[in-house]
């Protein structure tokens, strides 16, 4: 970045309102009149241009896997799912297919030659422009650069949009485009629908055969394994060997009944009651019928013996009836056991036979499966192509209805509009715009040239920073001889300068306090720093105890060659660098009790040898002597120690040249103090001229006609 570059962030920085309004009111008369000039002629150009109309229409095209009913729909689908598809539309809508479906209809180009026909052309393009021949190539070129398409974030919404110079045609353009991507959408699904119906049939004749061979196949089968239907014969054998595991299952727990009950009857021993116990012979009714005889008649025989002897013959019969029913209890007992006994073995015969059967049954239905396995294999086969086969003719059928029912799925939110008045240009906003842009450029401009060019020639150019004026130097225009400016207020003690310093004198002295050290800079070598700073000691000294340092050690000031010393002076460069004491470098002015310190002989970069916190401590010890310790700094811009003093001294005073001292210079040094977290406490403007001004109003009697130079 350059150093003006540089110079002017500072100025923007330090600068307030006031300042801008003070460039501004200097310059608004040529600022005013380049603005509305400029605004008129883009004013002008505007309202000559060709205009541009706008047409928009809203649509909204329906995904294949729903349909659409409430636009609110059309804002919930996914975007990620959505992005491809929408594109892919979008690239359709602007794709040349479409655009060639209007230009190849003649009543299309009829249409927009028309309209181009009445259009009426601005005097630009009748004095710029060759005549243009409204050709199928020409609208061809008009629809594809004028025609854009943007998709509504997140959503199926589309907004087309067409710009041209006439609003009629915009229109006509956008509803063309909308009815011939609708035309171009139905014959892309006839024409992909007629492919689709000629491969379906293509596959049905070859599906025809392939059943046909399926059917052969199944019928060999059968024939050769002499097979009809294997489901009922499998169902019937499965039965069957259940059946037979069933009565398996039931012999084997009636021969496990017997095996116990006989092995009760071999306990028994011949114990009726015993054998009365067993379950199955106590339940069968012969025997229950037998019992409940006997338990009568032994009921009879205690009854008859309450009345009767044991010899009475009713009592004797009752006696000969119970023997009578236990031998039938006996006789039947023998009778069931047996039977058991045979039950038993034929139990295990039928189980025997069973077990044959049921291993017969077995291996018949092992041979069924086998059969029904490979027979499935064929069946499969069959349904298989006869269930692709009916597919494909309910896709045969789907197609036929598809190619007489193909509709477009494009919804139409909102018609293409009919621009009322163009959309550009715009005169009024273009003319706003316009000056509002040059009265911002042009100020720029001003405002550079100000910064870079200006200079600083009136107090009031400084008011805007709120920073005191301490004095104001009138110009001298000559020196008498054998004066010398650098002690001017001594020479020269009654005129203008002199009495300036004085003020100047007044003013620190009700403003500042004593024992201070008080910095004199500014921006550039030659605006005055010296000649102010010294005299300002001579204007001190009359009351106070001052010291005058020589600070400018790279550059030293004409006090080196003004007084001659006899013998070698040290100075603050022997200071800092060295163990010299600074009461041996002091040096009184002759005529005056004003005690300076020179630069000394020693040149060098402060920066580099001394801190801030030193250089402040050493200000501090004179300090307690001096009752004003005036500092003569090098200037800010060209050298950095300026900014080491200024940190360590008290208050700091900057000179400024009138008509010579550039604004920008001054912005910028300001801003490097600042930096620094140092401030400016006072401004003196040197050398203004006062002829025209009422700075300076004396009525002194003697005669001021004498001049001086005073650009030291």
């Amino acid at each position: 970045m350059t150093s003006k570059t540089t110079e002017l962030f500072d100025a923007f920085d330090i600068s307030d309102i006031r300042f801008f309004l003070l460039i501004a009111k200097k310059n608004i008369k040529f600022i005013l009149i380049a603005s509305i000039l400029v605004s008129m002629i883009v004013f002008f150009i505007s309202l000559n241009i060709e205009k541009k109309y706008l047409s928009e229409a809203t649509i909204v095209i329906e995904p294949d896997e729903n349909k659409i009913v409430n636009i609110n729909e059309a804002y919930s689908t996914s975007p990620l799912n959505n992005n491809n598809r929408v594109n892919n539309l979008i690239a359709v809508l602007e794709s040349e297919e479409v655009i060639s479906h209007i230009v190849n209809d003649e009543k299309n180009q009829l249409e927009f030659q028309s309209l181009y026909s009445k259009k009426n052309n601005n005097i630009f393009s009748r004095i710029f422009k060759k005549k243009i021949i409204i050709d199928k190539n020409y609208i061809k070129l008009v629809l594809s650069n004028n025609f854009n398409v943007k998709n509504v974030r997140n959503s199926d919404v589309l907004v087309l949009s067409f710009v041209s110079n006439n609003a009629k045609i915009s229109q006509l353009a956008l509803n063309n485009i909308i009815n011939s991507y609708q035309r171009y959408e139905v014959d892309s699904k006839i024409e992909i629908t007629s492919y689709a119906n000629k491969k379906v049939k293509e596959r049905l004749k070859a599906l025809k055969i392939q059943m046909a061979v399926a059917d052969k196949n199944l019928a060999n089968y059968k024939k050769a394994n002499n097979l009809v239907d294997t489901g009922n014969v499998k169902e019937l054998n499965i039965k069957e060997i259940q059946s037979i595991s069933n009565n398996i299952l039931n012999s084997k727990q009636e021969i496990q009944k017997h095996e116990n009950d006989l092995i009760s009857v071999k306990a028994a021993n011949g114990d009726i009651d015993i054998l009365l116990a067993i379950k199955d012979l106590n339940e069968r009714k012969e025997i229950s019928n037998i019992e409940n005889n006997l338990s009568a008649n032994k009921n009879n025989i205690q009854s008859l013996l309450l009345i009767y002897t044991p010899e009475h013959p009713k009592v004797t019969q009752a006696y000969e009836l119970s023997k009578s029913l236990e031998n039938q209890l006996e006789t039947i007992l023998d009778e069931v056991i047996q039977r058991k006994v045979f039950e038993l073995s034929n139990l295990k015969n039928f189980i025997d036979l069973s077990k044959t059967d049921l291993e017969n049954a077995k291996n018949e239905l092992r041979e069924i499966e086998d059969k029904e396995a490979s027979m499935l294999n064929f069946s499969r086969e069959v349904e298989s192509s006869r269930k692709l086969y009916e597919t494909f003719l309910q896709r045969l059928k789907e197609t036929n209805e598809a190619q007489n029912l193909q509709i477009s799925k494009l919804n139409i939110i909102e018609k293409p509009s009919l621009a009322s008045k163009p959309f550009t240009p715009k005169p009024k906003r273009n003319l706003f715009i316009a000056l509002l842009t040059s009265f911002v450029v042009f100020y720029s401009l001003v405002f550079f040239r100000e910064m870079n060019s200006a200079v600083i020639k009136t107090p009031e150019a400084l008011d805007h920073l709120n920073i005191p004026q301490i004095g104001i130097l009138p110009k001298v225009k000559e020196i008498k001889k054998g004066y010398h400016i650098l002690q001017n207020f001594l020479e020269d003690s009654e005129s203008n300068f002199s009495e300036a310093i004085r003020s100047s004198r007044a003013i620190i002295e009700a403003k500042f306090n004593k024992n201070k050290s008080y910095l004199i800079t500014s921006s550039n070598p030659s605006e005055g720093k010296t000649s102010y700073a010294f005299n300002l000691a001579l204007s001190l000294e009359k009351t106070n105890k001052v010291l005058f340092v020589e600070a400018d050690i790279r550059r030293p000031s004409v006090l080196n060659s003004f007084y001659k010393f006899d013998q070698e002076i040290f100075g603050l460069g022997e200071i800092i660098s060295s163990n010299v004491s600074f009461r041996e470098t002091i040096f009184t002015v002759p005529g005056t009790k004003l005690e300076i310190i020179t630069s000394g002989a020693k040149r060098f970069d402060m920066s580099d040898i001394v801190s801030r916190d030193q250089i402040k401590k050493f200000f501090d010890v004179l300090k307690a002597e001096y009752d004003y310790l005036i500092i003569d700094s090098p200037p800010v811009q060209p050298v950095s120690d300026t900014l080491i003093l200024t940190q360590a001294s008290d208050y700091n005073l900057f000179i400024i040249r009138s008509d010579s001292s550039k604004t920008l210079a001054f912005m910028s040094s300001m801003k490097k103090i600042q930096n620094v977290g140092a401030k400016i406490d006072g401004i003196v403007i040197n050398d203004l001229d006062t002829s025209k001004d009422s700075y300076y109003n004396y009525n002194y009697s003697y005669d001021y006609s004498s001049s001086y130079n005073n650009k030291s």
